[in-house]
């Protein structure tokens, strides 16, 4: 479906489309069932009879699935029409959860994980793709933010409601009821995603795959990978900072979590908002300035919890803030200079999200083995600092 048509579309111009809550629907489900395995892993462990720290492994399946799904599935799959890609990437998802749920080995479920994970890595590409080309121009980042609200909300309550629901259902009942939610948002995608002759030729798969190549669309991606670096260098290792520096009682840092992750929530929307009034350029530009400015106070206040709360609140609003506006910046990127090849864009920056997560936890846990658990904020600052440079250097295609 082309911009032009869709802009004219009298229900897009009023509102947002209803597909665009399903893709929200579909993405609180994608987003929960990453964030709940934290909280069930001493469950899953006992009951497939292995250490705690091989669960780890399932959480690492998930994120490389992810990884690798969204821009090289999505690029491959160039050529679907982008309602059947998307049915495709919530069956897998929704087929992989339910298999999680009866795996009876370790093996089995890393197999069932990276198998949802790779739906959710081209669900989110191709859905944050097509919410742009459901609006109007000026809504992108509102349509953006909306998607990602989903994931936003997994992540504000998906640690906690995992553990409390933990308690009270087996982890199996608990996969089964995110496989339930996929099978919703698959039947809400069936029902309300335009029917349209949106897909490409074979041809397509092959300009999509040269495009996760294009200089500037790796560029865009990067200053994704080093923002989401900066923010989880510090925020994978916030539990001991708060507890060992600040001087919180472990049994408060969830409350703590929760204050991110509402923040988080809040900070998608209004990130949304001052994508579509000030571009996204200029959006991603001060959401990386606030990264920098953030961490480098909560490294000079670190021993103050009342600051600290502040700074944590910030740390979780300004991290999703950059969902909608780097999203829509890459997109835009592609629109420009790659128009075949969105979805893969959009993939492209997806995978960026995750590396610089993944980044991040490795360089943290390095930094706090050389120079202890403070100095995670600084480095983190600097990998923002360094993103800021790249936003400003004019990448130009080889």
């Amino acid at each position: 479906m082309s911009r032009a048509a869709s802009a004219g579309d009298a229900p897009a111009a009023r509102g947002m489309p209803p597909v665009i809550y399903a893709f929200a629907l579909s993405a609180f489900a994608l987003g929960f069932t990453e964030f709940v395995t934290i909280g069930l892993v001493p469950a899953i462990a006992a009951s497939l009879r292995v250490e705690v720290e091989a669960i780890g492994g399932a959480v690492a399946a998930f994120a490389l699935g992810a990884t690798i799904g969204a821009p090289i599935l999505t690029a491959l799959a160039a050529a679907w029409p982008r309602r059947r890609l998307l049915l495709a990437a919530m069956a897998l998802f929704t087929l992989g959860n339910v298999a999680v749920a009866l795996s009876t080995s370790l093996p089995v479920l890393l197999v069932a994980r990276f198998g949802s994970g790779l739906g959710h890595g081209v669900f989110l590409a191709v859905a944050s793709s097509a919410a742009t080309r459901l609006v109007p121009p000026e809504r992108a980042g509102a349509a953006v933010a909306t998607v990602f609200g989903g994931l936003t909300l997994a992540l504000a309550f998906g640690v906690p409601l995992g553990t409390f629901l933990g308690g009270i259902w087996t982890w199996q009942a608990i996969f089964l009821a995110v496989a339930a939610c996929g099978g919703i948002g698959f039947v809400g995608l069936a029902v309300l995603m335009p029917r349209a002759q949106d897909g490409g030729t074979p041809r397509d798969a092959l300009v999509s795959l040269r495009a996760l190549l294009d200089l500037r669309l790796l560029a865009a991606a990067g200053v994704t990978v080093l923002a989401y670096t900066g923010s989880f260098c510090l925020f994978s290792y916030i539990a001991p900072l708060l507890i060992d520096v600040t001087g919180l009682a472990p049994a408060h840092v969830g409350a703590l979590m929760l204050v991110y992750g509402v923040a988080a929530a809040i900070g998608n929307v209004v990130g949304g908002t001052v994508t579509d009034r000030v571009g996204p350029d200029r959006a991603s530009m001060l959401v990386l300035i606030g990264l920098v400015f953030v961490l480098v106070a909560i490294w000079l206040a670190a021993r103050s919890l009342p600051p600290m709360t502040l700074l944590v609140a910030a740390l979780g609003a300004l991290t999703y803030a950059a969902v909608p506006a780097m999203q829509a910046r890459v997109i835009g990127i592609a629109e420009r200079h790659a128009p075949r090849a969105l979805a893969a864009a959009a993939g492209l920056n997806i995978a960026g999200f995750n590396a610089g997560i993944a980044l991040g936890s490795l360089i943290g846990g390095g930094v706090i083995a050389a120079w202890g658990v403070s100095a995670i904020a600084l480095v983190g600052a600097a990998a923002a600092a360094v993103g800021l440079c790249f936003l400003a250097v004019p990448w130009r295609r080889p």
